[in-house]
């Protein structure tokens, strides 16, 4: 049974209780409808043998005879009354079959059981005769002034549950039939949306997009549905979601590891020349033997190889910037503390700062990974603007605009503006461009704590705009 499927399974279970039923109920009919039957009437032949013996108490002699009468006839039975001095009797039912009337006028019987209730004796009388048994009825008066004897047949009873017994079965062949019927209809409805959350979980296990459960049923197994639904969309978001970390992860392993090819190109720069300069000054070269001007050189090249590594590490640690602690300010605040030294200079290259604070600007943000942003922007718009230029600074709406005036960066060039050591041939130099690492830094401070941001050439003036969109 364990190994059947649900169809047959379920059809079994039914049937089987189905057909228990079917022979309990025929049994039960079989064994107690001939004991509640004769039971029935053993009452009914009391309450008329009751109402009898009251109505001749009351009657005159003329009705007893009426009421006697009409309860024989009723009962098809014998009965015999006697009260003071009235006596009648009448005989409608023949106990004998074929056989003589004894000479004295009795009857001969045999007392099989006796019921005594309320003044009332039934009898379970056999025939000796042959047929029915009967029923014999003794009433006594209140007054001991007489008595009522009726022998009633009880042919009736069992011609009518053998009429019952006979049909039973025919009964059970059509409740056994009703029985597979019922079953079979009662299986396929019960099954059906099973099978068909099934067959749909076997398209889910295969990731089959746009696959639904779906039942006509409210029960449990139209729960069950909604639930396999439920965890299929949920799974299934999983998975892009996972697919999406994935990617990223494998987009970031892409970045970390031309981060490392560009950072060591660009070491390995300094370091070669550093390290030249160093052995022809120690082997006396030509022009390297003026060791004070080459030893400057190659201070400057260490600081500009510090400064480097530096900026490498901060970009390291600028994609746990969304790790950090979040503290509430003013980005206002942030401004005037990062802009001092710009500000000096660009007082030195003739240049003009505007700052516009509308209204302030509350965020909620790690405050030294915006100042790190702040200050990169601050300094690329100072490095890049024009002689006589101006870099104007907005805060408005929680948004944030630095716009310069300079030469507005080609579209082909803005596509890797933000890529690590990035700088355009047309300016940005190893001598006035920096080493390309600042909008590398700001790109990924800011995608690691979710804030958009463009980088764009201005639409108020002649220049490029970068706007920050808290």
């Amino acid at each position: 049974m364990k190994k059947l499927k649900i169809f047959p399974k379920t059809f079994l279970y039914t049937l089987g209780l189905m057909l228990v039923i079917v022979l309990l109920s025929h049994a039960l009919i079989y064994f107690l409808m001939p004991w509640a039957y004769n039971y029935q009437q053993e009452k009914s032949l009391e309450t008329d043998a009751n109402t009898l013996a009251d109505k001749i108490i009351a009657a005159t002699p003329d009705e007893r005879v009426t009421y006697v009468t009409d309860f024989a006839a009723k009962w098809n039975a014998n009965a015999a009354v006697t009260y003071d001095d009235f006596s009648y009797s009448i005989d409608l039912l023949k106990l004998e079959t074929g056989a003589p009337p004894r000479s004295d006028g009795k009857t001969d019987f045999t007392i099989i059981a006796d019921t005594t209730e309320d003044g009332v004796k039934i009898s379970l009388a056999e025939n000796p005769y042959g047929g029915a048994d009967f029923f014999r009825v003794e009433q006594g008066f209140a007054s001991g002034a007489g008595t009522i004897t009726a022998i009633v047949s009880r042919q009736h009873i069992e011609d009518a549950v053998g009429a019952v017994l006979m049909i039973l079965p025919f009964t059970a062949v059509l409740c056994v039939a009703i029985s597979v019927a019922f079953a079979l209809a009662y299986s396929k409805m019960f099954t059906k949306p099973i099978k068909q959350i099934s067959a749909v979980t076997e398209r889910m296990q295969e990731l089959t997009p746009h696959v639904r459960c779906d039942t006509d049923t409210q029960d449990e197994i139209g729960m069950l549905a909604e639930n396999v639904n439920s965890l299929y969309q949920t799974l299934l978001s999983t998975i892009q979601d996972l697919e999406q970390e994935i990617q990223k992860v494998e987009a970031a392993d892409v970045q970390k590891t031309n981060f490392l090819r560009a950072a060591s190109h660009e070491l390995k720069t300094p370091v070669t020349a550093v390290s030249a300069m160093l052995e022809n000054m120690i082997l006396n070269v030509g022009k390297y033997k003026d060791r004070d001007t080459y030893l400057a050189k190659c201070k400057d090249l260490t600081d500009r190889l510090a400064q480097m590594i530096k900026e490498i590490l901060d970009a390291s640690r600028a994609e746990f910037a969304g790790n950090q602690e979040c503290t509430d300010f003013l980005i206002s605040d942030v401004i005037g503390t990062v802009m001092e030294p710009y500000q000096i200079i660009a007082k030195a290259k003739g240049l003009a700062m505007n700052v516009k604070l509308d209204e302030p600007c509350t965020v909620c943000l790690p405050r030294g990974m915006i100042e790190k942003v702040i200050s990169n922007i601050l300094a690329n718009a100072v490095s890049y603007t024009k002689p006589s230029g101006t870099i104007t600074i907005t805060c408005h709406e929680q948004r944030l605009m630095v716009e310069n005036e300079c030469t507005p960066i080609p579209p082909e060039h803005l596509a890797h503006i933000f890529e690590p050591f990035y700088r355009p041939d047309y300016g940005r130099d190893r001598t006035a461009g920096g080493n390309g690492l600042g909008l590398y830094l700001v790109a990924t401070i800011l995608k690691s704590l979710d804030i958009p941001y463009t980088f764009a050439p201005s639409e108020n003036i002649t220049g490029m705009s970068f706007e920050i969109r808290f």
